[in-house]
């Protein structure tokens, strides 16, 4: 399934989506099990380093560009939210971030 992201523009809804699919092609699991899964890992500052970096192998194995795009505006998206916080990740260049709301 593709995602539906759009990194020019910012949507709640595909981005939680997105996630939901890309933890769920990452730890094979069900869409209803990725939801859980990512809550789980939203919950501690461990499980949201693991996240990006989950994200982060995503988009390194994508072969197809916009889709890679599409994981890299995710991964900014959470770094603003404070997900991955003290480390650069590949995922989202330094200097690319926004502030946390």
């Amino acid at each position: 399934m593709r995602l539906q992201t759009d990194p020019s523009c910012f949507s709640i809804t595909a981005f939680l989506a997105d996630q939901v699919t890309l933890v769920a092609r990452e730890e094979k699991l069900p869409p209803g099990a990725a939801l859980l899964r990512l809550q789980e890992l939203s919950r501690t500052p461990e499980g949201r380093a693991k996240l990006i970096r989950l994200l982060d192998a995503a988009a390194q194995r994508e072969p197809n560009a916009d889709e890679a795009a599409k994981i890299a505006a995710i991964c900014r998206e959470l770094s603003a939210w404070g997900y991955g916080e003290g480390r650069r990740s590949a995922g989202f260049p330094e200097g690319n971030h926004r502030a946390a709301a």
